[in-house]
């Protein structure tokens, strides 16, 4: 029974030394994670502070062992989808500036009364089926016009209200100036002088001068005068038909 309880005794001592250097190394280890847990404690109070500089966190911010988590991207993701939308608002807004507006189409003016481009006699009539002699050409000839006659210079102005749609020079009939008077009706001003006062597009009454009296090639032999053609839907009239 004694040498049993030497031996236990002997164990007891034993396991008493050991539990000492087991409490020590416990005690060291838990210093060792308590050091660590500081470091890193300190390494990311370093982190935020960073992080902080450059993205202010809110108060919904936490800090775990990676770092700080998604709440700031959502806020940066959510202030640029703000921005992009005001973006679009305002390109909208300034489209909708830029647009030009509708213009309204203004109608032509339409002749109501015809008067004479010049005050002068008749020096030749119209004809549509008779021949009439001509002084310049020496033949006889259809006359699909009137020629009123004035002298060189003289002002000459619309027979009623139009537009004007042509303004040119023909090699027989010289200046012309071609005037829709509405109504299906349009006028040629032959024998104006090289520069007419009007160009196409312009509006015009019987109150407008549209040149002067000048020079008609295929008559030039003949008075100085003017040479005044009507068409009726693009057919030849005469004009003393309309002109009061």
């Amino acid at each position: 029974m004694k040498v049993r309880n030497k031996k236990y005794t002997k164990i007891i001592r034993f396991l008493n030394g050991k539990a000492f250097y087991a409490v020590l190394c416990v005690c060291l280890i838990a210093l060792g994670v308590a050091a660590w847990s500081g470091l890193e404690g300190m390494r990311l109070l370093n982190a935020e502070k960073e992080n902080n500089s450059t993205f202010p966190l809110n108060s919904g911010s936490k800090i775990d062992s990676i770092g700080i988590i998604p709440p700031i991207q959502s806020e940066i993701v959510s202030s640029e989808t703000e921005t992009d939308k005001n973006d679009g608002e305002k390109s909208e807004i300034s489209t909708g500036t830029m647009s030009e507006p509708e213009t309204e189409q203004v109608a032509a003016p339409v002749a109501t009364f015809f008067v004479n481009p010049v005050l002068g006699k008749v020096t030749k009539d119209f004809s549509e089926t008779e021949l009439q002699y001509s002084v310049t050409m020496c033949d006889m000839r259809l006359h699909k016009a009137v020629d009123l006659e004035a002298n060189e210079g003289t002002p000459v102005i619309a027979a009623g209200e139009g537009i004007v749609t042509e303004v040119y020079t023909d090699a027989m009939l010289g200046s012309v100036v071609e005037i829709d008077h509405g109504n299906g009706i349009t006028a040629k001003y032959c024998g104006l002088n090289e520069q007419p006062f009007v160009k196409k597009g312009d509006t015009v009454d019987s109150s407008k001068q549209i040149g002067t009296v000048g020079i008609i090639p295929c008559e030039s032999v003949e008075q100085r005068h003017i040479h005044l053609e009507f068409y009726k839907n693009g057919k030849s009239v005469s004009p003393m038909n309309y002109i009061e």
